[in-house]
């Protein structure tokens, strides 16, 4: 444990029976009570928690080293994420202790609906509790987060680092992005089967019929790219829908079981679904590839600060941390997940041939997916019906 290094050293009493004590006692007592005294103060100014000392961020930034202090002052930060894994989270966080030593970090994570249903139920009452949210989609963050306050504005360091169209320019940035596209059995697959999972009109061949399986968009980031597919993107539309529909995809609550299914043969391929599970389970040796498309829809995974948080200066240190190089590099080992950083070559599978890279990401725009994103769940339950677990 952490000595207080702002409450003085106990002084420890000597009584007068002490005087009688033989001289090389005394020098004995002297001597380890000096070295004690020094490896205490050691704590205090060149050890844990000294910001000269950080091993990154802090020692090369005076902001952030200011920040670090301040932080050190509040002694932890509490974090609300839409990393279901709790090892994945609990992997990004041990990455930022490490870097802060000194700072505790509180986390709870839910899948996202439910981590915006507990912080938006938490601040309409009045209850101040998180300090940093991540929540994947702009949505939130360009509405109720902005207009009834429950955000408070700040702009980390390298917030010119991340593209516009998946930032809330001075409210919250992308930390992670989830890319949709199609998983595949390496083993079972042909040539001609992956050129066809590489062009959305291949998604709706008939040769994959009852062959394939898919995630459903009971998940919010599958529920953008459906919509976008459905209701955005001319060439494709409900017509090229109901020819996918008719393929008789198997649908599962979420893309990582429909993976599981690919990874055992029992299908072939699995679409739609997100280049993270692929990549977990490429990490794990798994016969599994990743094909893209035309173009890859995106949804941005964002951070922000809470309005009026508990330990605020612990709370941007994480947000910096976050989205600084050092974090993108903890969240892809950690989480799997495609780094938006415009400066870094990020990707949680680099050089592998069975991983194919985005060509192009296109991002749903958030007002219309709030008036109408309803729309691609319904069209998917009307032909296709709701995931099994």
């Amino acid at each position: 444990m952490l000595r207080d290094c702002a409450k003085p050293l106990v002084q420890p009493a000597i009584s007068a029976t002490s005087a009688t004590v033989s001289g090389t006692m005394t020098k004995k007592f002297a001597l380890v009570f000096l070295v004690v005294v020094a490896l205490a103060l050691s704590s205090c100014s060149g050890g844990q928690g000294d910001p000269a000392n950080a091993p990154g961020l802090a020692s090369g930034d005076p902001r952030i080293a200011e920040l670090y202090r301040a932080a050190l002052q509040e002694g932890q930060v509490t974090l609300y994420s839409h990393v279901t894994a709790t090892e994945e989270i609990s992997a990004f966080v041990d990455a930022f202790k490490k870097e802060f030593p000194g700072i505790e970090v509180q986390v709870t994570n839910k899948i996202g609906s439910a981590i915006l249903t507990t912080f938006l139920s938490e601040k309409r009452a009045g209850k101040d509790v998180a300090d940093v949210i991540q929540y994947p989609g702009l949505e939130p963050f360009q509405n109720e987060f902005r207009t009834e306050g429950l955000v408070q504005e700040y702009t980390p360091s390298t917030a010119a680092k991340y593209p516009a169209e998946a930032s809330v320019p001075g409210i919250a940035y992308p930390w992670l992005a989830y890319t949709t596209g199609a998983a595949y059995n390496s083993d079972k697959i042909t040539p001609r089967e992956l050129e066809l999972l590489r062009t959305y009109q291949g998604w709706a061949d008939p040769s994959w019929k009852g062959r394939i399986d898919a995630g459903s968009p009971g998940s919010a980031s599958l529920q953008h790219a459906v919509f976008y597919w459905t209701q955005v993107d001319q060439q494709l539309g409900r017509r090229w829908f109901e020819g996918f529909a008719a393929n008789r995809p198997v649908a599962f609550v979420s893309p990582t079981p429909a993976v599981e299914r690919v990874i055992a043969g029992e299908f072939v391929a699995s679409y739609p679904s997100l280049s993270a599970v692929a990549a977990r389970a490429m990490d794990n040796g798994a016969p599994i590839g990743w094909a893209t498309q035309e173009y890859a829809v995106t949804v941005p995974g964002l951070v922000g600060l809470a309005s009026r948080a508990p330990h605020p200066n612990a709370a941007k240190l994480m947000v910096e941390f976050t989205l600084s190089d050092a974090g993108q590099r903890a969240m892809v080992d950690a989480v799997k997940a495609d780094s938006l950083r415009t400066d870094l070559n990020l990707s949680p599978v680099q050089g592998n041939q069975r991983f194919d890279q985005p060509k192009r990401r296109v991002y749903v725009q958030s007002d219309v997916f709030a008036k109408q994103g309803r729309a691609a769940v319904d069209l998917w339950n009307q032909f296709i019906g709701p995931g099994r677990n």
